[in-house]
């Protein structure tokens, strides 16, 4: 099943702490659903998060400051890896599935051989982009070995959360300005600066990522769902 969730101000205003409690509840409620896996995707308002490690960082509060100036919040998540920026022009995807229902399927193969092989296969069907892996996180792009995926997962009692971000055509000042990922002397790219004459929207982007992930998992069924609906609560009737 794929939910598709267009985040917009006047709908969700997630601020903070909110933004982990929304996911939280989001969770729960997929949770209760079937079939399994989920996939939620998003366009997130400028934003800087930070993975468990950043809450060991002295320079934490100087680094805030700096996102601030760029006009970004920082919110702090319970994914894995350092700081990175999610935005107007990247797709955010999380994945939300119980990886005891694919018997063969260990952490590391979920994220090299699931999520980033997905990526992967996207972009080289799509856009005849050639990409790699290699010892650090997320999809690069070859000829240059400029980024243009990161990723990051929590997996809880064998359920995973959180996910990628493909830059679509975000500005990459925001992902350029600071050390993205832990990773200095890295530059983040992305596919409008590679295929200058992309058009798709981050919609196309995002129902071709499902379909490559379902090739993955083996699913033949994709359902799309508006996140709207799935968020709403549940009526009188629906509870009786």
């Amino acid at each position: 099943m794929e939910a598709k969730i267009k985040r917009q101000q006047n709908e969700f205003k997630l601020q903070g702490l909110q933004l982990q409690e929304f996911e939280a509840n989001f969770i729960d409620r997929v949770l209760a659903m079937k079939p399994f896996p989920t996939l939620l995707t998003f366009e997130f308002d400028n934003v800087y998060t930070g993975g468990k490690q950043m809450k060991q960082d002295s320079k934490l509060p100087e680094k805030i400051a700096a996102y601030n100036c760029l006009g970004c919040e920082y919110h702090q998540l319970e994914r894995g890896g350092q700081v990175t920026w999610h935005g107007k022009g990247q797709l955010t995807a999380y994945l939300i599935m119980d990886l005891k229902q694919f018997s063969d399927l260990t952490v590391r193969c979920y994220v090299d051989s699931v999520l980033l092989k997905s990526v992967q296969n996207l972009l080289k069907k799509r856009y005849n982009l050639e990409s790699h892996v290699n010892e650090h996180p997320g999809v690069w792009i070859s000829r240059d070995d400029l980024k243009i995926c990161s990723v990051g997962c929590n997996i809880q009692r064998a359920i995973t959360s959180y996910g990628i971000g493909l830059n679509v055509r975000p500005d990459l000042l925001f992902l350029n300005t600071h050390v993205m990922c832990g990773l200095p002397g890295t530059r983040a790219t992305s596919i409008q600066e590679q295929v200058p004459e992309f058009s798709g929207s981050m919609k196309e982007v995002g129902q071709h990522f499902a379909q490559e992930l379902a090739k993955r998992l083996n699913v033949s069924t994709i359902e799309h769902m508006d996140g709207a609906d799935l968020l709403a609560e549940p009526t009188k009737e629906q509870t009786e």
